[in-house]
C-alpha cells in the first residue's frame, strides 16, 4: 500500500492518497471497495497505469499470500473483487501497460483464492475478467499460472447457471455449412471454451471440407489450437468437469483434426495434428481407470449437481456425437486413432452409467437404448474386456446385460462377472 500510496501522491487529478494513514486495524472493509473501484478509472488513464502495474502486482501478491482462508471471509472477497477488476482492466489494454509475467503471477494467484473462497459472484467478481485475460493472453500465459483457471472453470460455470449470468459466459460453436447458426442455449466450460477461443481468434466457425485444407484459416487455426493443447497437456494441466456441450465441441475438434490430417502431407502438420489431439482428449476426458460418479457426470445439468440433463437438446447432442464418430476418416496414425477410440469409449461409459435410472421412467427410453448401442459400435475396439467397463459398477454393469440389448457388451459382462448370470438368465426365460 504504502507503494502505491508514494506513486499516487501529488499526482494532478488525483488527491487524498497522501493523507492516507496505513495501520494495523482490518476493521474498515470500506477502504478494500474503494480500493477495487478505482482500478478501471485509473488504468484508463494511459499516463498514470503504466507506471502503477508493477507497485499493484506487488500488492496484490502480498495480499493474494496472505488472503484468510476461511470461506466466510467478507475481506477475502474484497481482495478478490479488486483482484479480478484489475485483470479485468489489464485484459482490455494488456499490450501498452507491460509487466505482463507479473500479472499473469497474480492471475494464477487470484484463481487459487477464488477456489479457496468459492465466493458467489455477485457484487464480487466477472467471470468475463478471468475469461478476457485468457482469450487475449493465452499463448503467453505458462500452463503453471493458467491450470488453476483450468481446473476452476467447472465450478465457474455451475456458478453462473442463474438466468442474470449466464449472459456472461462465453460459449464455442462450430457449424457446418449447411446448418442454421446459432449458439448452444446449455452453458459451456468456461476453461475450455476460453483455451479455444484464446488459440483459434474466433467462438463461432463455419466450415465445409475445403476450410480443412492445408493453410485454409480453419486448419490454420486448428493447427493453433493443437500446439496450445500439447503444451497444457505436457505440462499435466487438465480441465475437468466438462459436460455434453462441451463435449459435442470436442468430437466435432476430433474429427475435424483427423480429416485435417489425411489432406495435409507435411510431415510437421500431420505431428502437430497428433499431438494436439491426443491431448485435447487428455485434457477434458477423465482419467484411464477413473470411476464414474453421479457429481462430475458428463449427463449432469452440471459438474457440480447430481441431476441429470434434462434438456430438448439432448437427444440432438447424443446424436451430433454418435454422427461426428461415425464421419470421423481412419487416418492410420495410431495416436490419433487410439485417442479418438478412447474418447467414444468414455462418452459411453458416461452414457451407461446414468442409463439404469435415467431411462427408468423416460418416454424416449426406446430411442435412448439405441443411442447407446450405436455410441457402443463406435467405441467397440475399445470394449473388449471387463477392465475396459472397470468405470462401471455393479448396477451398471447388471443393466446392461439385462436391459440395454447389446448382445456382445452382454457376454463381455457375464464372462467376465459369474455372479450376474443368474439374474440374466431367468429374464432370458421369461421367467
Amino acid at each position: 500500500m504504502k507503494m502505491l500510496i508514494d506513486e499516487y501522491s501529488g499526482r494532478d487529478g488525483i488527491n487524498g492518497w497522501g493523507e492516507i494513514v496505513i495501520s494495523q486495524d482490518t476493521s474498515g472493509l470500506s477502504n478494500c471497495i474503494g480500493f477495487s473501484d478505482s482500478f478501471q478509472r485509473v488504468m484508463n488513464r494511459s499516463g498514470d497505469s503504466r507506471r502503477l502495474i508493477g507497485p499493484l502486482c506487488a500488492v496484490f501478491k502480498n495480499l493474494f499470500s496472505t488472503t484468510p482462508g476461511d470461506e466466510k471471509s467478507e475481506l477475502g472477497n474484497f481482495f478478490i473483487q479488486a483482484g479480478a477488476r484489475f485483470i479485468g482492466a489489464y485484459a482490455k489494454k494488456g499490450e501498452t501497460l507491460g509487466h505482463f509475467e507479473e500479472v499473469a503471477e497474480v492471475f494464477r494467484l487470484l484463481n487459487e483464492q477464488i477456489a479457496r473462497h468459492n465466493p458467489s459472484p455477485d457484487n464480487t467478481y466477472s467471470v468475463q475478467d478471468l475469461t478476457n485475460f485468457v482469450t487475449a493472453n493465452l499463448a503467453s500465459l505458462s500452463p503453471k499460472d493458467l491450470q488453476p483457471f483450468l481446473a476452476y472453470g467447472s465450478m465457474l460455470t455451475h456458478l453462473h447457471q442463474q438466468e442474470h449470468h449466464q449472459i456472461l459466459l462465453k460459449k464455442v460453436v462450430v457449424y457446418n455449412h449447411d446448418e442454421d447458426g446459432e449458439f448452444p442455449s446449455l452453458p459451456m466450460n468456461q476453461a475450455l471454451t476460453s483455451v479455444f477461443i484464446g488459440a483459434m481468434g474466433r467462438a463461432a466457425h463455419r466450415i465445409d471440407d475445403m476450410a480443412l485444407e492445408p493453410e485454409q484459416p480453419f486448419a490454420e487455426s486448428l493447427l493453433r489450437l493443437s500446439d496450445q493443447l500439447f503444451k497444457l497437456d505436457n505440462a499435466g494441466c487438465h480441465i475437468p468437469g466438462c459436460q455434453l456441450m462441451d463435449l459435442q465441441v470436442v468430437s466435432q475438434t476430433v474429427t475435424a483434426i483427423s480429416k485435417a490430417y489425411m489432406l495435409t502431407e507435411d510431415p510437421a502438420q500431420r505431428q502437430r495434428y497428433e499431438k494436439g489431439l491426443g491431448a485435447l482428449v487428455n485434457l477434458t476426458i477423465k482419467p484411464v481407470g477413473s470411476k464414474l460418479t453421479v457429481i462430475g457426470s458428463a449427463y449432469a445439468e452440471t459438474a457440480h449437481m447430481k441431476k441429470e440433463l434434462v434438456s430438448r437438446y439432448t437427444i440432438g447432442i447424443i446424436d451430433r456425437l454418435i454422427k461426428e464418430a461415425q464421419e470421423r476418416p481412419p487416418t492410420g496414425s495410431p495416436v490419433i486413432e487410439a485417442a479418438a477410440l478412447r474418447f467414444n469409449r468414455q462418452i459411453y461409459l458416461e452414457l451407461a452409467f446414468r442409463a439404469p435410472q435415467a431411462l427408468k421412467f423416460d418416454i424416449n427410453a426406446s430411442e435412448r437404448k439405441l443411442q447407446l448401442l450405436a455410441l457402443a459400435d463406435v467405441a467397440r475396439d475399445g470394449l473388449q474386456t471387463d477392465e475396459d467397463l472397470s468405470p462401471l459398477g455393479k448396477v451398471q454393469k447388471l443393466w446392461l446385460a439385462k436391459d440395454s440389448g447389446d448382445e456382445k457388451i452382454k457376454m463381455v459382462i457375464l464372462g467376465a462377472n459369474p455372479d450376474l448370470r443368474k439374474d440374466t438368465f431367468i429374464q432370458d426365460l421369461g421367467l
